[in-house]
């Protein structure tokens, strides 16, 4: 499967993310959601969450880019931002009804077609189109 990918779907992310959402706690030990599905969160504060996220990432890229940062340090900062990045991207799409492994599919391959790409996704893996000439 795919690149080096350790196998992870967006189906599994998707089934933890539901269930660890009842568990969350903040920093003082309480629960940080009303509601076990975190639907007491609207959509616009789920972006917000994610919007913080890469933000976080940002400046871990701005640290590396001014020296601050080895590059092990920074693949490593970079990792968990990004990480946090994508678990809160799933739960935003959860919330507002999004297959995000559907869509994604759908997109790449809509805009492969559109660029004359031969590369396509499929739920388990990618692949290439048998022939140029498949391309429209």
């Amino acid at each position: 499967m795919g690149y080096g990918s350790d196998g992870l779907t967006f189906n599994a992310l998707r089934g933890a993310n539901r269930a660890r959402l009842p568990q969350y706690k903040n920093k003082h030990g309480a629960l940080a959601h009303l509601k076990p599905d975190g639907s007491d969160w609207s959509p616009a504060q789920w972006l917000q969450a994610m919007i913080g996220e890469l933000g976080e990432y940002a400046n871990v890229r701005k640290k590396f880019e001014r020296g601050d940062l080895t590059l092990d340090e920074f693949q490593a900062a970079a990792s968990n931002e990004l990480a946090d990045v994508q678990c809160y991207l799933d739960i935003l799409a959860d919330q507002i009804g999004v297959d995000l492994g559907r869509a994604t599919i759908e997109k790449f391959n809509a805009v492969s077609e559109r660029v004359g790409s031969t590369v396509r996704l499929r739920a388990d893996d990618w692949y290439l189109l048998a022939a140029k000439s498949e391309v429209r």
